[in-house]
């Protein structure tokens, strides 16, 4: 997806133009072979997070939800402001490798076999773990093994499994107050302090009107109380924040779709490139063993350069972002000053095409 987000900054910036499906298309095609149609390229644009920008002479513009953008906006000033103050920040996350993991490609005499792959396994080892510019926590890596066939691993990992990973594998080993980045994961992500919804009955929706100290009348109906609960839905707590947050450390969330901002990402990389190229004909814990080792191979120097990058990254997205922001002011003004409608705000509308981003989990 980044190399995509790329190449829709290059069109404002560099091109001074407007995007479109089939100018993108055409593009991505030559640049990185893109084989997908317009209909797929279409859905992994909204499931990144961006929207059609359309005005009344049907002109539009590719662009991203400004809730993300601001989410990603107020990150970026968040983590260079730690990062000002000489707060220490930790990067955290999960992956998986199947034990069947290994190169796409290999050396082969015509003597040997080559590697068999065994289909059918469908064993795979989730990982967790954290680590900072000055290398991983001491003791926090996590490797566990699961037969579960799901596509997504996130299946595999739970609340409970997390915030014991957090009490029992990260905190122990933190010698000071960080900043720990993280995704939105629905484990990351069990609120504490959750408001009642139209699932509830109808007492339980009163119990917690009264609990918060909002007042209400005994002939309201449920619509009614409901009402009041979405006025004063409180900010969400979650569990792990809660956790951390006793032990002196502060959380920064990551926005959606952005795994290019969380340096632990490019380790996951250098430890599964590792853990291919020695994955011959291993038993279940000689692969377990392998993994650790794999990651007991990247050294503090290493992740010095993966945590350099990301900010590199950073500094990349500010400057894209202002540059964009205001090219598209430029383009917008355009496009009501070339319309033949009126010059009210219905002249340009938004087209919310929306993801299936769940901003509860």
């Amino acid at each position: 997806m980044d190399v995509i987000r790329n190449k829709i900054n290059e069109f404002y910036i560099v091109r001074k133009q407007v995007p479109t499906l089939r100018s993108l298309l055409v593009e991505l095609k030559e640049s990185i072979e893109f084989g997908g149609c317009r209909e797929t390229l279409r859905r992994i644009l909204l499931a990144n997070g961006y929207v059609f920008k359309k005005n009344k002479n049907e002109r539009s513009l590719l662009i991203e939800r400004y809730d993300i953008a601001a989410w990603r906006h107020h990150f970026l000033r968040t983590i260079a402001s730690k990062r000002a103050e000489g707060k220490p920040i930790i990067y955290l996350d999960e992956t998986y490798v199947h034990k069947t993991y290994k190169p796409k490609k290999c050396w082969q005499g015509p003597s040997t076999s080559g590697i068999v792959e065994n289909i059918s396994s469908g064993k795979r080892y989730i990982i967790v773990h954290a680590g900072s510019e000055k290398g991983p926590v001491p003791n926090s890596l996590l490797v566990f093994s699961t037969k579960s066939k799901m596509a997504d691993y996130h299946h595999d990992m739970n609340s409970t499994n997390f915030n014991k990973w957090l009490q029992e594998k990260l905190m122990p080993n933190l010698n000071e107050p960080y900043v720990i980045v993280m995704d939105n994961a629905s484990y990351h992500s069990v609120i504490i302090n959750k408001a009642p919804t139209s699932q509830n009955r109808k007492l339980e929706i009163q119990n917690w009107l009264t609990l918060n100290g909002i007042s209400f009348e005994t002939y309201n109906s449920k619509a009614e109380l409901l009402c009041l609960v979405k006025q004063n839905t409180p900010e969400p707590i979650y569990e792990a924040d809660e956790l951390l947050s006793l032990n002196g450390h502060e959380v920064l969330r990551l926005p959606p779709y952005h795994c290019d901002l969380n340096a632990i990402e490019l380790i996951w990389s250098l430890a599964k490139r590792n853990v291919g190229s020695k994955n011959v004909s291993r038993t279940p814990k000689e692969f377990e063993d392998l993994i650790k080792q794999s990651f007991e191979c990247i050294t503090a120097d290493d992740w010095k350069k993966m945590t350099d990058h990301v900010i590199h990254v950073e500094d990349k997205y500010k400057r894209r972002d202002n540059i964009t922001e205001n090219n598209l002011e430029s383009f917008i003004i355009n496009l009501r000053d070339s319309s033949d409608s009126s010059d009210s705000d219905d002249s340009l509308h938004v087209e919310f095409l929306h993801s299936d981003f769940d901003y509860s989990d």
